[in-house]
């Protein structure tokens, strides 16, 4: 389909058919994957592209997610540029696999559609599987739409193959809101992701004509020295995501924002910081509530949960009066995750702004913009 507007090749794709055709351009040389609602499509179109010959690479069919990532382990270990993809109770078990693919600093990507946990049995969308992974030592990033999903791939390869970086990275889009249903996406040209992103250049790998050690026993000083260096470079990685971004948006026009993106008046009475597809309509409950004339309002979209956007958010608490934090997830016996992560940081610069929590839009609960509107405006009422 052609936009005859714009002049630009548009196509109708689902979530997971823009991350598949996003990880076909960035040509992938190890899939290893296990199929899971609702991240299914997008390993069936790997699995299709491998054996069509429009991936040059290998599939690795395998009998778990466990072994699925054990699979990524093993191929980025040896200098492969790797992806898989997942979701919910898959994620959990692999999840072993994960902290060694984290800890062990191997650059591989996965998609996570997100979707709840057991208890009950539901395969709609929330949080809670992103929100287990923020400790594993992976960078996470999070699409608000297809173009965005589609467009997050390349990048998040790029900056987890720096060396400077040197850590996996997920892209998580929203289960079913995003995975299943067809938008609008400008396809990445070959080209020009070819030149976006080079050659993976592994920092090491495992060669059997040059024998190394690789997950050896590790003792206290030098495990204490191994995690220093990965917090150090998790905070490098803030930097690299902001360039890597700029760049991106130079040669495609688009431009997402860097570890956020921010929606409404650049000082208003109240902000409202959200992630995912609930940042958009979030961004239409913000133009809905300054048509009323009861105050101002604007919107601050997390793009990067880890690393977390420390430097924007203590931004955001200089540029509105309160801020309310919607949650698509619970952290049990405490606050919800990412209200928590906000006062963490404004604690640190002793910030008097106050921070409300929201949740909303768990186990696939709609959020239509006007229902966040409703909540935001009756939240305020009970604050003031």
């Amino acid at each position: 389909m052609l936009n005859e507007d714009k002049h630009k090749r548009i196509e109708i794709w689902t979530g997971n058919q823009a991350i598949a055709e996003g990880v076909a351009v960035s040509r992938p040389e190890v899939i290893s994957a296990y199929p899971i609602t609702p991240s299914t499509d997008i390993i069936q179109d790997l699995s299709d592209f491998v054996e069509s010959g429009k991936i040059d690479g290998e599939y690795i069919g395998v009998e778990s997610e466990h072994a699925a990532m054990a699979g990524c382990v093993g191929a980025s270990a040896a200098g492969a540029r790797t992806f898989t993809a997942t979701a919910s109770q898959g994620l959990l078990y692999m999840m072993e696999m994960v902290y060694i693919a984290g800890f062990t600093r191997l650059p591989m990507t996965m998609t996570v559609v997100n979707r709840s946990l057991f208890g009950g049995w539901n395969i709609w969308l929330d949080h809670q599987d992103l929100y287990s992974m923020r400790d594993t030592g992976w960078i996470q990033l999070v699409a608000k739409n297809n173009q965005e999903a589609h467009d997050l791939i390349p990048q998040s390869f790029k900056v987890s193959e720096d060396h400077e970086v040197y850590v996996p990275s997920a892209v998580n889009i929203d289960g079913f809101v995003l995975s299943h249903v067809a938008g609008q996406v400008e396809p990445l040209d070959q080209r020009m992701v070819d030149d976006f992103l080079p050659k993976f250049e592994p920092y090491f790998k495992l060669d059997p004509l040059d024998p190394v050690s690789f997950g050896a026993l590790t003792l206290p000083g030098e495990y204490t020295r191994l995690r220093y260096e990965h917090y150090d470079a998790l905070n490098r990685s803030r930097d690299k995501i902001r360039k890597v971004t700029a760049e991106f948006a130079e040669i495609t026009g688009r431009d997402w924002g860097r570890l956020v993106e921010v929606y409404g008046p650049e000082h208003a009475d109240v902000g409202v910081i959200s992630m995912g597809t609930i940042a958009e309509e979030t961004e239409e409950a913000i133009d809905l509530l300054n048509s009323k004339g009861i105050g101002s309002f604007g919107a601050t979209r997390i793009r990067a949960f880890r690393p977390f956007p420390v430097d924007e958010i203590i931004d955001a608490s200089k540029r509105y009066g309160k801020i309310i934090v919607i949650d698509r997830g619970f952290s049990f016996g405490s606050d919800s995750p990412m209200v928590s992560e906000v006062r963490n940081v404004l604690y640190k610069i002793k910030s008097d702004t106050p921070v409300i929590s929201l949740i909303m839009g768990i186990g696939g609960a709609e959020t239509p913009y006007t229902q966040i509107a409703a909540n935001i405006e009756k939240l305020i009422k009970e604050d003031n």
